[in-house]
Formats: structure tokens, sequence, C-alpha cells
């Protein structure tokens, strides 16, 4: 492989990366948010 192509590859890894990242914290939103409200329900006693 030339400098260009181990450039390319270098680059693509971090996109990919980046969208793991970035899917991992959508994820981790998703869970807060699903407790948020179960503490919500609990504490008004009912589902808004």
């Amino acid at each position: 492989m030339d400098e260009k192509q181990l450039q390319a590859l270098a680059n693509e890894r971090v996109k990919h990366n980046s969208l793991l990242n970035i899917n991992l914290l959508i994820a981790s939103w998703s869970g807060a948010e699903a407790a948020l409200n179960a503490e919500l329900t609990h504490h008004l006693g009912y589902k808004e």
C-alpha cells in the first residue's frame, strides 16, 4: 500500500469510530430518558 491508500484507510477508520461513538451516545441517552420517565411516573403516581 502506498501512503495515500494508508491515509484513506486511516480516515475511514476514524469515521467508523466516530459513528460508533455517536451510536453509543444515542443509546445511553435513550436509556437515561427511559429511567427519567420511569422516575417521573413514580413521582407523579401516573403516566403523563
